[in-house]
């Protein structure tokens, strides 16, 4: 008599979504192919839209998850929002898959990923404290505290977009480049 497997739920989603993470990082949202991601983790069509429902939902799952991850390294200081700039930065180095699908996100949907729902908590706390930080005179107040993430996430994201530094000391460069413009920009 042939013995069936029993498919783990938790493990086949985890490892739907990492599929998924590597075909939209690589082919945004458009591009993918749900057939792709289901051969990859050897879980089959009808399987994957019981667990995600639709290629959007896969999508907005995967960045969301990417999100998260990278928010548990975030470290958001509003008092010192160049550090916070430089970490970013390597932050976005080291998880090249981050920025590809962030990049995707604001390619084919227009949207500021903030904006998801997973995002907003991460989001209110961050602009409680530009705000608090603008109140006291550390930050700038010619800004919203909404158009300071903005900027400090544009100055951290522009470097990605030339290509990997050749080597660390081009790295080290870049992050100086990013810390010293976010000091200029919204340093009282």
């Amino acid at each position: 008599m042939k013995q069936r497997t029993r498919r783990n739920a938790a493990q086949s989603r985890e490892t739907l979504l990492a599929a998924a993470t590597e075909e939209f990082a690589s082919h945004g949202l458009a591009g993918a192919r749900i057939d792709r991601i289901a051969q990859a983790a050897g879980i089959s069509k009808p399987m994957l839209y019981t667990y995600f429902g639709d290629k959007e939902a896969l999508f907005d799952a995967a960045l969301t998850q990417e999100v998260m991850d990278a928010a548990q390294a975030d470290r958001f200081d509003p008092n010192h929002l160049e550090g916070y700039a430089g970490r970013t930065y390597d932050l976005l180095v080291e998880r090249p898959r981050l920025w590809r699908l962030l990049t995707w996100h604001h390619l084919e949907r227009g949207q500021d990923v903030l904006m998801l729902p997973a995002g907003e908590v991460l989001l209110g706390e961050k602009l409680d404290g530009i705000a608090a930080a603008q109140a006291e005179g550390r930050i700038v107040a010619d800004f919203t505290p909404l158009d300071v993430v903005r900027l400090v996430a544009a100055l951290t994201q522009l470097w990605c977009m030339t290509g990997a530094a050749r080597d660390a000391a081009e790295h080290a460069a870049r992050r100086a480049t990013i810390m010293r413009a976010v000091g200029r920009l919204l340093r009282v």
